[in-house]
């Protein structure tokens, strides 16, 4: 992940760390800041691998994007299921901050444009 291509998801999550920090729902709100950026960069990852893949048919290109789908979900939800049963973490501030930094990661794809 490029820090220069995360610059609003960075600077909102680090808002909404720091807010829930000031309840003592930091260490939560951390939390779904990682998934926020894992998610990130499992999405650049396949971005660059499909880019690498110039002369892939439709079909390949359209199972790659199908793959990448299903896995950024998969582990999204995969993480998050571990915040709230395996560590314990509060939801609130967990998914919170995890809808924050998708936030953030359009707003940072509507700039690059």
């Amino acid at each position: 992940m490029k820090s220069v291509s995360s610059l609003i998801q960075s600077l909102l999550l680090t808002v909404t760390v720091l807010a829930f920090s000031s309840y003592g729902f930091g260490l939560d709100a951390l939390y779904g800041a990682l998934v926020s950026f894992t998610n990130t960069w499992l999405f650049d990852y396949f971005m660059h691998k499909q880019k690498a893949a110039v002369d892939a048919d439709a079909q390949k290109s359209f199972r790659m994007a199908i793959k990448s789908t299903v896995l950024r979900m998969f582990s999204l939800m995969t993480l998050v299921l571990i915040g709230l049963s395996l560590l314990v973490l509060e939801p609130g501030p967990l998914i919170l901050s995890l809808v924050v930094g998708q936030v953030g990661f359009i707003l940072d794809r509507f700039r690059q444009k």
